[in-house]
Order: structure tokens, then sequence, then C-alpha cells
């Protein structure tokens, strides 16, 4: 009976503190993500060489489509050093609460972009190596 008392008293642990706190930072997160995306339709941070590695999180509201849509760009191959072309393969998914044309509208693709004179990538083809 006294170490039920004594277990019902004890504090947090360091670990059930840490847990806590990043379920209330999470759940703090989802109104302010919605908040984003309901004044500027998308949620968009890039990275890598000439910041084409990106993801984007966007709102659709279009006639015959509405919901999120989720974009990917990962490199697929980086030959940039021997002069070579940096491929990124791109994801798109969507979510769609209303889709009047039906069907699957999720969609890969592959590009593949060179790096020009003055530094900035330019897009060489829509398709990768392989495919």
């Amino acid at each position: 009976m006294k170490t039920d008392r004594l277990a019902a008293s004890r504090p947090m642990t360091p670990r059930s503190c840490a847990l806590g706190c990043g379920l209330w930072l999470a759940v703090m997160a989802v109104p302010f993500l919605a908040f984003v995306l309901a004044a500027r339709n998308e949620f968009a941070w890039s990275r890598g060489p000439g910041d084409l590695v990106q993801d984007r999180l966007f709102v659709i509201n279009e006639p015959g489509a509405a919901g999120l849509g989720y974009l990917a760009a990962r490199p697929v191959n980086d030959a940039t050093a021997e002069g070579g072309p940096l491929c990124l393969r791109t994801t798109v998914v969507y979510f769609l609460w209303r889709n009047a044309e039906g069907g699957d509208p999720n969609v890969v693709y592959c590009q593949c972009y060179t790096r020009a004179v003055d530094g900035a990538f330019e897009l060489a083809a829509n398709s990768c190596p392989g495919d």
C-alpha cells in the first residue's frame, strides 16, 4: 500500500518531461502550419546545390480539385564535380478531398540540370539517364 502512494507522488522523469514537451510542441505546430498555409498557400524550404533540392506543402483550390499537395525533389546523381549534370527526381503527392476528374493525380518525374558559366543551374533534360 505504501509503495502505491510513493509511485503516485514521484516527480516526472526527464524522459517523460521531454516526451510531454515534444507532444505539446507537435500539437501547437498544427495550428501554426494551418495558419501559414491559409495565409501563403504554401510552405516550402530549399537546400542543396542551387537550392534545387526542395520540399513544398501547398494548397490546391481549383474548380475541379481541392486539397493539399506535397512536392519533394531529391538528387538522383550529382556529377557536377566532374562537369556533368545534377539530376533530380521530383515526386508530387496529392491529398484531395474534391477530385472532379478522378484517377490518380500523383506524378514522379526526373530533370537534369547543368551548371552555366555564371554558376547558376540550367535545365538540360526532362529525363534522367537510365529512365
